[in-house]
Order: structure tokens, then sequence, then C-alpha cells
């Protein structure tokens, strides 16, 4: 039977590259996303609702 302390470094190196794996594929994911759909650029004035 595995200790607590065993089994809390194997969790601890899975679940942490993994959650860096993660972590990198959404950032990768929003960039290509900006990339293909840019915002558009604002000019420095206000939008007022017109009635």
């Amino acid at each position: 039977m595995e200790s607590a302390f065993s089994k809390a470094v194997t969790l601890m190196t899975v679940a942490l590259p993994t959650m860096f794996a993660v972590i990198s594929v959404f950032i990768v994911a929003t960039k290509a996303l900006h990339a293909a759909f840019p915002a558009p650029v604002e000019d420095g004035e206000e939008y007022e609702d017109e009635e």
C-alpha cells in the first residue's frame, strides 16, 4: 500500500504538467482566434445612443 506522500507526489507529477499544458492550449487558441478575428480599432470617441 502506498503512503499518502507517495500518492501526493505522483498526483503532482501528473496534474501539474497537465495543468500547464491545458493553459498553454487555451493561450495558443486565444492568440489564433485574435489573429483570425481582430477587434475593430476604436478611434477614441465615445459612442452615444442615437434616438
